[in-house]
């Protein structure tokens, strides 16, 4: 069977780094210390401990097609798996029986817009809360680089509401389950995380993301309703609040991604899920 896991920073594992040779979370490190990740013992660190894999794992699957990236809002990872599957022609009438599909969701606010240029390594640049305060002219040059930090802030200021970026995300969520089934492909979905602006991981509160962003009235209430119970994990729920339950928050958590602990917790949390659903 092939596992094709889809997600942002908690799918791919950002911050599991082997406490052997980096002992201090490498996000509190001068420039997040991202740089430790490419260290060959952290990426073997990283790729035993994440979740996907530690969910495989479990599942007996050995072959993994990671299409998980940090900083990925929804619509990349909705736009990277619909490109997977039409690269490898599973849109057609090619047999989808070997394939099970995970998705992690991201916070519903970020996106991605198309950059005229190449922007890391596609065109497509991503948004989130962290981009009103990112300096991208080291990136893009002092001219274009102070454009996309005025852009970004102009963004969230005249379409940073929620009833806008909640829409967005339950049609996303909808479409993918509706491609998905309409494929006859094996899947399980989640929510990763709210983020809270302007806050650290620790203050984060699910129910009060929920009550402030989460109001889904007329089709956003029919659409969400109709997203299957049995294949996204607890809709009123996170895998952030998960960890904590089932773990703590100190020992859950590194700074704002899961520590090993994390992703064991909701590796288990899966599988055990995926069992109970007969979706294995």
């Amino acid at each position: 069977m092939k596992l094709i896991a889809c997600g942002d920073s908690w799918c791919w594992g950002a911050e599991l780094v082997d406490p052997a040779i980096d002992p201090v979370p490498i996000m509190n490190l001068p420039g997040g210390g991202f740089e430790r990740q490419s260290v060959p013992e952290n990426i073997k660190y990283r790729l035993e401990n994440r979740y996907i894999n530690q969910f495989a794992k479990r599942a007996n699957i050995h072959d993994i097609v990671d299409l998980s990236l940090p900083s990925q809002s929804n619509d990349a990872i909705f736009r990277k798996l619909v490109a997977w599957l039409a690269d490898n022609e599973y849109l057609g009438d090619k047999d989808t029986s070997d394939l099970i599909v995970s998705i992690g969701w991201t916070s519903p606010e970020r996106t991605e817009h198309y950059y005229k240029e190449q922007f890391g390594d596609s065109n497509y640049a991503p948004y989130g809360p962290w981009s009103l305060d990112q300096d991208f002219t080291g990136q893009l040059g002092e001219a274009e680089g102070k454009k996309l930090n005025q852009f970004y802030n102009l963004f969230f200021d005249l379409f940073g509401d929620a009833k806008g970026f909640v829409t967005k995300y339950i049609h996303t969520v909808f479409l993918t389950q509706m491609l998905l089934k309409s494929l006859n492909i094996k899947y399980v979905m989640h929510q990763a995380f709210y983020h809270h602006h302007e806050q650290m991981l620790r203050e984060w509160d699910d129910e009060v993301y929920r009550n402030k962003n989460l109001v889904m009235l007329n089709e956003l209430s029919t659409m969400w309703n109709l997203i299957d119970n049995d294949r996204f994990i607890d809709k009123s729920s996170t895998a952030h609040k998960v960890m904590i339950e089932k773990g703590n928050l100190e020992d859950s958590f590194i700074v704002f991604h899961p520590s090993a602990l994390g992703h064991k917790i909701w590796g288990q949390y899966m599988f055990d899920f995926c069992k109970e659903k007969n979706i294995l």
